[in-house]
């Protein structure tokens, strides 16, 4: 089943295997690589927390420390840090809490957290009681009992019979300062009674009395806060037992869950080992099997086909190479294809035996047609020189007819400019002529409105007229006037004849002006008639000139046409010359090439007479290979 497997499906499937066993083997990695990583976190985990409970346990004997030896000074520091260091214990033991997974342990956790809260608050109420009792016997109470005892011992100094008294009192007291118990507060109060009752006796009530009153309250009072501060003492000592229990037995749990987790992590780490190894032989022993079968087969059908080969080499054309068909793979494809190849070579060496008869006919053929092309191409070369000489004479010719037509296209173009140029002195006059009759028609509208002024003359000159007549009128009756009045109206009658002489020079004035204005109108009027005449005259002149220069226009596009003409006539023959004389060169090289192709022919008579000798020679070699008798 194995060798009906093709080359390709074998190393697909020693692929896969390797790949497999790799996956196999990554898979087992990541696991133990997974495992070990959970361990290592799990270690870390239990390691932050024993290191989070070793440094509670570290800050809570420092605290503990401090506490005998704290003094007024420092209460205030000692209450800070206090707060501060269990905020801080406490923050730690939850992040503790959050991040350990296992729930022995954070229950353990939990529960001296429990009691580190109750143990903070005991130690607190403790402190705080100490404080008030006094830490030395000069703080808190005791201290104030000192201070008044001191006070009054001063007051009572001079007075032997109340310091003896007093002196029996303060004996008492440090007896009862040191343990505050009935027994210890007896002498005190029978001596404070004595001495209390002769201070009243001696008047000293309101001075001494209220000092000794003082003092004795803060004695009995002194009792009270000490019995809470031994009660609070008690409760901070088993709040501190507890405590330090639970704290132990969290840090007995968490070694003993490290020790586990490490036994753990070396026990995964060593099954993670040997599995790899297992599977890496197992991995490694089945590509070996897997390679050395697929190194085998392939072996023998190599050895197969190269056996086939030789016998090939030899000229052995019936040579088969096994194809198995089930298989077919890429070793049965290349049997295959030798098995065609010999016998496609078979057939080529057959067909090249009896084709070898046949090229020595088509040789012998081959040599008389050569010789008759040679002849006929020996009458070519002939006629193509005689053709290539009347080709020459033609050349000639045409560049003859080149020259001519180039006079012919010089004579154009300057029938061309000089339309052109006529044409633009054309243009100029009729522009001058164009401002001629723009200046007539100027002076035609002034000479018209002179005439209407003119008119306007007369009608001014009338005017003047009527006026002297009516003065005239007017120096008449004046006249007559002063003639009524006689004497009296002689001088009024010289100023009326000079009036009316004057009258009459003005009549006489206007006449004489108005013959003149009647001159210039006449000679206006012959100067307008004049200017319409000469302007009828320059219009007629204008479309004269206009035709003319449609007329130039049209000279000038045909001798332009003519000069386009003449050159693409020029060009045209140009170029039949140099085709003329392109034809002749090429004339030359057919004949040249004809002489070339009679060389070549005597080259290929004398190729195919070795043709022949070596088809006379494949033959006889072709002799030794044994061909199949079906292609034979």
């Amino acid at each position: 089943m194995f060798n009906n497997l093709s080359f390709r499906t074998k190393l697909t499937s020693l692929l896969i295997s390797a790949i497999l066993g790799f996956a196999i083997l990554a898979s087992v990695a990541v696991m133990s690589l997974t495992s070990q990583q959970e361990a290592s976190n799990t270690l870390r985990q239990y390691f932050s927390t024993q290191a989070s409970v070793n440094h509670l346990s570290m800050g809570m004997l420092e605290l503990g420390d401090r506490l005998w030896t704290l003094t007024d000074a420092d209460y205030s520091a000692y209450q800070e840090d206090l707060s501060t260091s269990y905020n801080e214990y406490g923050a730690l033991l939850s992040k503790a809490i959050d991040n350990v997974s296992d729930p022995k342990i954070s229950t353990a956790l939990t529960d001296l957290k429990k009691h580190l809260i109750r143990y903070e608050s005991a130690l607190k109420q403790y402190v705080a009681q100490k404080g008030t009792v006094g830490f030395t016997t000069q703080t808190g109470l005791q201290g104030n009992i000192i201070s008044l005892s001191d006070q009054i011992t001063a007051s009572v100094a001079k007075l032997s019979l109340l310091k003896r008294e007093f002196v029996n009192v303060k004996k008492a007291e440090t007896t009862y300062l040191i343990q505050p118990t009935d027994e210890n507060m007896q002498p005190i109060t029978k001596s404070f009674e004595r001495f209390k009752i002769r201070v009243d006796n001696f008047g000293f009530s309101e001075t001494i009395g209220k000092q000794a009153d003082e003092y004795y309250n803060h004695l009995k009072s002194y009792r009270t806060e000490f019995d809470r501060l031994v009660t609070l003492s008690t409760t901070f000592k088993q709040e501190k037992a507890l405590y330090d229990e639970y704290q132990q037995a969290a840090i007995y749990l968490i070694k003993d869950s490290v020790k586990g987790a490490e036994d753990q992590a070396t026990h995964q780490s060593q099954q993670s080992l040997t599995a790899l190894i297992v599977i890496s032989v197992m991995v490694a022993l089945f590509a070996a099997i897997l390679m050395f079968s697929i190194g085998k087969n392939a072996r023998n059908t190599l050895q197969k086909i190269v056996t086939d080969l030789t016998k090939v080499k030899q000229g052995d054309m019936t040579a088969v190479a096994e194809v198995n068909k089930k298989r077919n793979d890429e070793f049965d494809t290349l049997s295959q294809s030798l098995n065609e190849m010999t016998n496609g070579l078979g057939g080529v060496l057959s067909d090249v035996v009896n084709s070898t008869s046949e090229v020595t006919g088509m040789v012998s053929e081959l040599n008389s047609t050569l010789n008759n092309i040679a002849g006929n191409n020996r009458s070519t070369t002939e006629r193509t020189n005689d053709i290539a000489a009347s080709t020459d004479d033609i050349s000639n010719r045409i560049a003859s007819l080149s020259d001519t037509t180039e006079e012919l296209r010089g004579h154009s173009n300057e029938t061309y400019e000089s339309a052109k140029a006529g044409a633009k002195t054309i243009q100029d006059v009729l522009g001058n002529l164009n401002e001629v009759v723009m200046q007539a028609n100027i002076t035609s509208q002034q000479l018209d409105e002179l005439g209407h002024l003119s008119s306007n003359i007369d009608n001014v000159i009338e005017m003047i007229n009527d006026l002297a007549n009516q003065t005239n009128l007017l120096a008449l009756n004046a006249a007559i006037e002063a003639a009524r009045a006689g004497e009296a109206g002689r001088g009024f009658s010289v100023v009326a004849d000079e009036v009316r002489s004057l009258a009459e020079k003005t009549v006489d004035a206007t006449s004489r002006i108005t013959s003149t204005v009647g001159a210039i109108q006449q000679s206006t009027k012959s100067a307008i008639e004049s200017m319409k005449q000469g302007q009828h005259s320059l219009k007629r002149i204008e479309s004269s000139g206009s035709e003319a220069e449609d007329a130039m226009k049209i000279i000038e596009q045909n001798a332009m046409t003519s000069s386009d003409a003449s050159n693409a006539m020029a060009q045209s023959i140009h170029n039949v010359a140099n085709t003329a004389l392109k034809m002749s060169d090429d004339m030359d090289q057919i004949a040249e090439q004809l002489r070339n192709d009679s060389s070549s022919i005597e080259i290929i008579v004398n190729k195919t007479e070795q043709i022949s000798g070596i088809s006379s020679d494949l033959a006889g070699k072709t002799q030794v290979f044994t061909l199949p008798k079906a292609v034979a």
